[in-house]
């Protein structure tokens, strides 16, 4: 069984943008990778530990950073119907809770509800403004092409006054005795 941590978290993940979905605390938190990045090298926050139900030995270790110490970060309420509908329960495994936390962040951003930078462009040629279109948005604010997005369950996460932890977990290393994806 694999007990050895190796280096794998928001340090070299290739994402653009990082969304932490918090069932507890009803929150969705969304912050452009690169801020989160900066968050765990301050050392401002400390490295914990993390298990998986089932394993008396961690399976990841991580920075706790309050979501509004991530620069950029934006916290999203969604309606409650949203919740009920995923039913994300504690006992639920790793992969459970991944596969409904992709699928929300999925309805999210089909519904227009997940914030993504965007460059938006003036339109200038008076033809095209009588046509309707002012502004026209091509690629996004980061890379400008595709946006490559990291979704995590972080099922306690969130801000204290809501019942969460008051922290974020930022994943620096894994393990994965169990082989849940």
């Amino acid at each position: 069984m694999n007990q050895r941590l190796r280096n794998y978290g928001i340090q070299n993940e290739e994402s653009d943008i990082r969304v932490h979905v918090c069932p507890v605390v009803r929150r969705v938190y969304i912050y452009p990778t690169a801020c989160g990045q900066e968050a765990i090298t301050r050392d401002a926050h400390p490295l914990k530990s993390g298990y998986q139900k089932g394993y008396d030995f961690p399976t990841a270790t991580g920075y706790l950073v309050p979501p509004f110490e991530i620069k950029k970060c934006a916290s999203i309420q969604l309606n409650e119907d949203v919740w009920k509908h995923f039913k994300f329960q504690k006992d639920d495994t790793t992969t459970q809770k991944g596969k409904k936390a992709q699928d929300l962040v999925l309805g999210m951003i089909r519904n227009g509800l997940l914030p993504i930078p965007a460059l938006g462009e003036e339109v200038n040629e008076k033809d095209i403004q009588i046509k309707g279109q002012d502004i026209i948005i091509r690629g996004n604010a980061i890379t400008r092409s595709g946006i490559r997005i990291q979704v995590k369950c972080d099922f306690l996460g969130g801000e204290k006054e809501l019942g969460g932890t008051g922290n974020l977990f930022l994943q620096t290393q894994e393990c994965n005795p169990g082989g849940h994806y």
